[in-house]
């Protein structure tokens, strides 16, 4: 599933006759001591996956070999790259069908192949990304509000194609296609996809402008897009409402079809995509499962962000669906390390138990290497594995100060003695968001404390590298703090999180190295301030935190870059407590 906000995979989701010398698929049972295998469902782009009927039969036979239980099939393509979205991998009486695939019927080779194989079979059908009904319909276009004037939307790039979700054209054509599907093939499922806005400025189209001043007395292009507001709050809850009745007519049309009890799905993104007016809650009532995005390293998160009880992708939904019998299908991403998978597996067997599918996504085609490694991770995490330890590492530093990487991530430190100063590197790393990934020299303080440092230099690094001074009240990623930083190329910023895994604000001012920053506690209100000299000091910010008393204080650079010759040096480091 892809899709426009993010360049990787982003949004969207998200087999035949098999050799004769294949086996019945056997389910796989937990031995002593292991956890209950998860159900495994991967997602496929046909255009990657399935060009004619050997495709199939090769990746039935490694999908039966390497335990998949579920085929989430491409039915409707989804992006603008090999294929037009909208054209379709089927023998279609409605829709266009896709190049090459006029006489090869893909779903009904994958149905074939995938049902004498044990594997269900789901027919994953992107929706309001249509380039084919874009292109042809003028009056379905989807209009974004661009400098005042209703302009056909086309995505940041020019090629994302979207049509207007509250059209009654629309939603009439794009469900034909649904319904022409679950009559014609024996599916299992159908997973919808890309049901959304992609910004609060659309849809402003004619058509839906006159529906909503109908409703509510004003013109939405009056509304100030750009600005939170009650209006632009009461438009997108409005254009939330339109997807999830669109949702229900859909269970509507497969409830009065040959076919009524077709389990139906949704692919969501994370919650904090509130301006694309998708909410599981309103359509919680019309599906079997939903799919939530959990891809954490696309959207900038902490792995924890995946199955915390305290925030999160799976915290969202389930509070979301609650009192509904709807399963939840994470969909994970492919290319995370052996750590994360485990760490992943354990917060969603302890924290969700009721999970029992994984969906896996992959932009291009499957790998069998890829298929092997989510066999052989169905019943993590291990009995042997335990979270990696975040520890201090050796360093050279005076007496009292101790150095760590928080969040894991490479960096180190040195002192010199002569000069009196610290020099560190730190690489893929940010303080942001509800975690953080920085490099940290640092000491344990109790109560009132204040930290003076001058950042001399900030070298290789990236502009929005974060070098300075920190109070944190615990060492673990997601912990309250306070910090006065430095950029190379986005002046200095006084940045604090007020509570453990919240979202971390900035007050920001301008400031170049070198530059001398303070940071002070008093009480639980926290300053930081900026000098050219170390003498007259500007006030950047000023906030109030709860934090126990004893604290860690110290040295702090975060690096989004992966130059390894970076380097940050600190002078004239002095802590008062």
């Amino acid at each position: 599933m892809t899709f426009a906000l993010k360049t990787k995979l982003m949004a969207g989701l998200s087999l035949v006759l098999v050799s004769s010398i294949a086996g019945a698929a056997v389910p796989v049972q937990a031995a002593e001591g292991e956890n209950p295998p998860f159900e495994t469902e991967v997602i496929v782009r046909t255009v990657n996956q399935f060009r004619n009927t050997a495709d199939v039969h090769n990746f039935v036979a490694m999908a039966e070999r390497y335990g998949v239980d579920v085929i989430s099939m491409n039915v409707k393509q989804d992006e603008d790259d090999e294929v037009p979205s909208g054209r379709v991998f089927y023998q279609s009486d409605i829709a266009p069908i896709a190049q090459g695939y006029e006489n090869f019927d893909a779903l009904q080779e994958v149905i074939t192949a995938a049902h004498a194989a044990g594997i269900k079979v789901h027919a994953w059908i992107p929706q309001f990304h249509d380039q084919e009904a874009f292109l042809k319909h003028e009056e379905w276009q989807m209009q974004a509000l661009v400098d005042g004037v209703q302009t056909p939307f086309t995505g940041a790039n020019g090629n994302e194609y979207f049509v207007n979700p509250i059209h009654h054209e629309v939603q009439a054509y794009e469900r034909s296609i649904i319904e022409e599907v679950i009559e014609n093939y024996p599916v299992d499922g159908v997973v919808l996809d890309w049901i959304r806005f992609d910004n609060y400025n659309m849809d402003v189209s004619d058509y839906t402008v006159d529906k909503y001043e109908a409703e509510f007395g004003y013109s939405p292009l009056t509304i100030d897009f750009a600005a939170d507001s009650a209006r632009r709050q009461q438009w997108n809850t409005w254009r939330t409402e339109q997807i999830g009745q669109y949702v229900g007519d859909i269970r509507d049309d497969i409830s009065q079809s040959s076919n009524p009890d077709m389990q139906l799905g949704v692919y969501i993104l994370p919650p904090e995509f509130i301006e694309v007016g998708q909410n599981v809650a309103e359509f919680k009532d019309y599906i079997d499962f939903v799919a939530p995005m959990a891809y954490f390293d696309d959207w900038d998160f902490d792995s924890d962000w995946v199955y915390s009880t305290e925030y999160g992708i799976l915290k969202d939904t389930s509070d979301r669906i609650s009192g509904t019998g709807v399963a939840i299908v994470p969909t994970l991403d492919n290319d995370w390390t052996d750590d994360e998978y485990q760490e992943i597996y354990q917060g969603i067997r302890e924290n969700y138990p009721d999970v029992q599918r994984l969906s896996f996504f992959a932009y291009g085609t499957w790998p069998e290497s890829e298929l092997a490694k989510i066999n052989e991770r169905i019943t993590w995490p291990t009995p042997d594995w335990s979270t990696p330890g975040e520890q201090d590492y050796p360093a050279q530093l005076p007496a009292g100060w101790k150095a760590r990487n928080i969040g894991s991530m490479p960096g180190n430190t040195t002192y010199n003695t002569s000069k009196k100063q610290f020099t560190l590197s730190s690489t893929s790393t940010d303080i942001w968001g509800r975690a953080d990934q920085l490099n940290y020299v640092y000491k344990p303080v109790k109560d009132d404390a204040e930290i003076v440092v001058q950042v001399r230099s900030a070298e290789r690094m990236n502009g929005w590298a974060k070098a300075g001074v920190m109070i944190r009240e615990s060492l673990v990623n997601s912990a309250k703090h306070a910090d006065m930083m430095l950029t190379p190329e986005n002046g200095a910023t006084f940045q604090y999180r007020t509570e453990a895994a919240g979202s971390t604000v900035d007050q920001t001012a301008d400031a170049a190295a070198p530059s001398w920053l303070k940071l002070s506690r008093k009480g639980n209100t926290f300053t930081g301030s900026i000098s050219s000299d170390g003498k007259r000091w500007q006030k950047v910010g000023s906030v109030q935190i709860p934090m126990s008393r004893q604290v860690y204080i110290g040295l702090a650079l975060s690096n989004p870059g992966d130059d390894a010759r970076n380097k940050a040096v600190f002078g004239s480091v002095s802590i008062t407590d």
